[in-house]
């Protein structure tokens, strides 16, 4: 844990120690995994997905997003683009936000406190970091308004399960007493009337009015059901938590088949509400090759990179329903290694690539083996992996659904950036060749070249 915290300040003063951009830039980058960046970009493809579409799309896009923060819809478009060019920590932004507030040290503090893993805990603490964020006016009225409408969506989400109970234990009553009536007034008891609040509370715009009808309901659950509230309470604080940590844990052992990692993706995406579709490899590249970036901070010949290489099939398009990266995953963009310096030597790893790289050129496998160790950027990109620099391909994973635009365009941007990176890197490099190359000649008393 030390080491790690050791780690994450050692980042974050690297990031803060850089005066030029691009060398901030390629520092974000180069660390995207790492948890002081990927909210970063993240956060920001989800924000500018989210932009890129039109009023009546974005708040669909916004039911589905779980990197749709907050704070970014605090910053302002100056803010953005610094954002977009120097790629810093997550932290850093909220830095930046909480200075233009005015935020006071003590809350802070507050702000900058870690949930507990004690349910009730955690729930204080967001208790006072909502009355903190509230006093200092840090939560947009259209991101107010995005939290709303997932509320309205989680009932709706929960009423079919809540539904198909509520069905089974009428059913139960009927079977045991043989008495329709017991049924409907099980039903008539407590479900109905409970469910009925909540459906008022959701509907209602003043919240103040709506506050004191959820404590009612609450009170009514408790009143009438006390074994149903601590159930509740058991099920959705703890053990849900819980079986989604061990899920997530244990996704690639061999105690998740295939065939169970699947049913379970399909699961989660039917009580989710995405109406899913077949694949169209075509279709998905096309979308993403149409994506418009508009943007200063990103060079255009980033942008051409990527096209080039979405038309030329060169970036791979998944199905996140047959890979299944994770269980909660509907899209993402990631590298794979294909090419590993050690030492003086270049290893390839991913010889059916190179193979396919080959054919795309019209050479030998041999011919282009040779030209990627000898300059492994005019093809690929590169990435720290284990610690070590290497050289990468592009991978784009987009469930096909109502959304797929907006997953396009955020996955699409995040390959987009990578590309200014590995034209930074590349850049840097030959900088760096030309620079050590004139000091030589200079020691050998010739001209500069």
């Amino acid at each position: 844990m030390n080491n790690n915290r050791k780690n994450v300040e050692r980042l974050y003063k690297l990031w803060i120690g850089r005066e030029d951009e691009n060398e901030k830039y390629l520092i974000g980058w180069l660390y995207w995994n790492s948890p002081l960046f990927t909210p970063t970009l993240e956060g920001l493809s989800a924000y500018k997905a989210y932009r890129s579409l039109s009023e009546e799309k974005r708040m669909e896009y916004a039911m589905y997003s779980s990197n749709l923060y907050d704070v970014f819809f605090l910053l302002n478009a100056q803010q953005i683009s610094f954002v977009e060019r120097t790629l810093p920590p997550y932290p850093y932004i909220l830095e930046m936000v909480w200075k233009d507030k005015d935020v006071s040290k003590e809350d802070v503090e507050i702000l900058k406190k870690k949930l507990s893993k004690n349910p009730v805990k955690s729930m204080k603490i967001v208790k006072e970091k909502e009355r903190v964020l509230k006093k200092y006016g840090m939560i947009s009225d259209e991101y107010i308004t995005i939290l709303e409408r997932r509320k309205v969506n989680e009932w709706k989400d929960l009423q079919k399960i809540m539904a198909l109970f509520y069905g089974i234990t009428a059913t139960q009553t009927y079977l045991l007493t043989s008495n329709l009536l017991a049924a409907i007034l099980y039903l008539l008891s407590f479900p109905v009337p409970y469910q009925t609040l909540r459906y008022i509370s959701l509907k209602l715009p003043d919240k103040r009015i709506r506050s004191y009808i959820d404590k009612i309901s609450l009170l009514y659950f408790a009143s009438s059901s006390p074994l149903g509230l601590a159930i509740s309470t058991l099920e959705f604080g703890i053990l849900a938590p819980l079986i989604s940590k061990v899920i997530k844990k244990y996704w690639y052992s061999d105690y998740f088949p295939n065939l169970l990692r699947g049913s379970i993706y399909k699961v989660q995406t039917f009580l989710s509400g995405l109406k899913t579709k077949k694949f169209d490899e075509k279709e998905m590249r096309e979308l993403l090759y149409n994506i418009k970036i508009e943007s200063t901070s990103i060079p255009k010949s980033s942008i051409d990179r990527f096209r080039e290489e979405i038309d030329n099939e060169i970036i791979e398009i998944e199905d996140p329903r047959k890979v299944l990266l994770d269980p909660l995953a509907i899209s993402w963009f990631r590298r794979k290694v294909v090419v590993i310096p050690e030492g003086r030597e270049i290893k390839i790893v991913d010889k059916e690539f190179v193979r396919k790289l080959a054919q795309k050129e019209g050479i030998f496998l041999s011919e282009m083996e040779a030209r990627i160790k000898k300059y492994p950027l005019q093809y690929l990109g590169f990435d720290v992996h284990n610690g070590k620099l290497v050289f990468t391909r592009d991978i784009i994973g987009i469930l096909p659904c109502q959304i797929q635009d907006a997953l396009a365009y955020k996955e699409g941007y995040l390959a987009v950036l990578g590309k200014k990176a590995d034209n930074l890197f590349e850049k840097t490099l030959k900088d760096y060749y030309i620079h050590n190359k004139r000091i030589i000649w200079q020691k050998r008393g010739k001209s500069e070249i």
